[in-house]
């Protein structure tokens, strides 16, 4: 039994919003009050740890919705090309970590950007052929909706002048029909999925190297939207004893027929690993200029409108919505453009008989999710929250695509990155990374919802101010919201008698001098408003604490 005291805690928890301590057991919490009601209650105890955290602020523990843990893990360890700034920067880059790597091994990795690069257009195969003539080679975009290929990985997939494009994806090709190597979408997954998988120690070792950095950082949580190799992870770290924070793993549309196989549910699990929904995908990226648009990207005179690229059409996803319901699993669907947006919802709305009808078989609560939802038509607002959808947001998207804004020009009659808009229409917001698209830190993602400005703080950058919001708002998205997403709303999210022991100690107090009044949410000066949000950004707990124990301290 451990007693956390001389803090101020923000409960989150209307009915107790505030309190001086909190008295744990086993993991939950068995109290929230006042230092001496905790000790009176705590006096009976045979032995009670007493943590005195001298003043300090404590918020719950914040869970980051939309996380790829296996390729955040390698992240760690692989070529990171976000900071190139030209083509032939990224070649020598390669080379240099090529030599790192044993001989033969796939050269993997990327996080390439050619909209920041000096001259914004994508690359082909040429260079890389010229350096890596038999080694493949295959890099993803920074939003991994693309990968740039050499031949020799194009060889090794199968993949020449005449293969077709799949279904929902591109095989780019020159004006001579050869291709580029770059493909975009579900043509990607042609080479992805023959990439060697890593043995499984590394993966382990790696997987525990990213879990050390979530925690000191501040998450107790996370919502995996990686496949098969990251869940056979887990389950390897859970069995040495080292999983550290709580996991609720979704599933990839590949592993579907193994999660109708081996009977695969929705929210089945213990307090440390809950089974979630099935991950679709409906569109692609922004950044890819392959997100599915009601309106065209920017295009030269006598070039092709491009709309995106639509994945799954509403016909497709409802057949996929139908299945994954009759067995049990909830879904979460990728849709970043406003079309895609559109279609997921009347894909959904479609199954809405059919969702109730899986509530009563299967015995619980589904909750649909779509995930980015960044762009959104404004009569398709309200319908979040009619159809009880939760909207899983990415704040940091917002403040990394400032210059893809700027220059691919999104209709501006549509509603974006508009987490404050769906919050006000009586939708559920959950916040998350995307990590290793971004990184997980979720202050930095707080700090984003509330300026929606470039990560170094100029005020200049501002994308559209009315949509920001307070920082307890993002918080509250962060915790509660992510834990309603998942359906652990009872368990998690809050601090307070029953909940799981999840919070974070704090070196100062980020409900206050933020430009917004606390909890109310309103706005005081843009001036007071960037300078509590930089101290929010830069924010590390003084202690993160998982299941009443400290699992990271500082």
């Amino acid at each position: 039994m451990r007693l956390f005291t001389h803090a101020d805690v923000a409960t989150f928890d209307p009915a107790n919003p505030t309190a001086r301590a909190i008295l744990e057991s086993q993991g939950k919490i068995l109290a929230v009050g006042s230092v001496r009601e905790l000790r009176d209650l705590a006096s009976d105890t045979v032995r009670v740890e007493e943590i005195d955290c001298r003043g300090t602020t404590i918020i719950p523990g914040l869970v980051d919705a939309h996380l790829h843990a296996g390729m955040y893990a390698d992240t760690l360890a692989d070529i990171d090309l976000r900071r190139v700034r030209s083509e032939h920067e990224a070649i020598e880059a390669v080379r240099a970590h090529a030599r790192t790597l044993p001989e033969g091994v796939w050269v993997t990795g990327g996080r390439w950007d050619f909209n920041t690069w000096d001259r914004p257009e994508q690359p082909d195969r040429t260079l890389l052929d010229e350096a890596f003539p038999d080694r493949p080679v295959a890099l993803w975009t920074i939003d991994y909706h693309t990968l740039w290929c050499n031949g020799a990985a194009l060889r090794a997939a199968g993949i020449h002048d005449d293969t077709p494009s799949p279904r929902g994806g591109e095989i780019v090709r020159d004006e001579h029909g050869r291709p580029t190597g770059i493909l975009r979408e579900d043509a990607a997954t042609l080479v992805e999925r023959i990439i060697p998988v890593l043995p499984l120690e590394v993966r382990v070792d790696r997987l525990r190297k990213a879990q050390d950095s979530w925690l000191a950082e501040g998450l107790t949580g996370l919502h995996d939207i990686d496949g098969q190799a990251s869940r056979e992870t887990w389950e390897a770290l859970r069995a040495a004893g080292e999983q550290r924070l709580r996991v609720v793993k979704y599933l990839r549309l590949e592993e579907f027929d193994w999660a109708k196989r081996t009977g695969w549910r929705t929210g089945r699990g213990d307090d440390w690993y809950v089974q979630g929904g099935l991950k679709l995908f409906s569109d692609g990226a922004l950044g890819s200029h392959t997100s599915y648009m009601s309106s065209p990207f920017p295009h030269a005179a006598g070039e092709e409108p491009n709309h995106g690229i639509q994945i799954a059409t509403e016909d497709v996803l409802r057949g996929q919505i139908a299945e994954a319901l009759d067995r049990g699993i909830s879904l979460a669907i990728h849709a970043i453009g406003d079309q895609a947006n559109h279609h997921v919802l009347s894909a959904l709305a479609a199954n809405t008989e059919r969702t109730v009808r899986a509530e009563r078989s299967f015995g619980r609560v589904f909750r649909h999710r779509i995930e980015h939802a960044q762009f959104i038509q404004p009569a398709d607002v309200a319908r979040f929250a009619e159809l009880g959808v939760v909207a899983s947001m990415q704040p940091r998207h917002c403040i990394s695509d400032l210059h893809l804004l700027d220059r691919l020009r999104p209709d501006e009659s549509l509603a974006a990155y508009a987490w404050g808009d769906l919050a006000a229409a009586g939708a559920t917001v959950a916040f998350g990374s995307d990590g290793p698209v971004e990184p997980a830190n979720p202050f930095a993602a707080i700090y984003a919802a509330m300026t929606r400005a470039d990560i170094s703080g100029d005020p200049a950058t501002t994308f559209q101010p009315e949509r920001r919001i307070s920082a307890y708002a993002a918080i509250e998205a962060h915790s509660a919201g992510a834990a309603y997403a998942a359906g652990l709303e009872t368990r998690t999210g809050r601090i307070s008698a029953g909940m799981a022991a999840d919070f974070l100690v704090l070196d100062h107090d980020l409900l206050r001098g933020d430009g917004y009044d606390g909890m109310t949410g309103e706005a005081a000066s843009e001036q007071a408003l960037f300078e509590h949000a930089a101290r929010v950004r830069d924010t590390r707990p003084l202690m993160t604490v998982v299941g009443g124990q400290v699992a990271h301290s500082r």
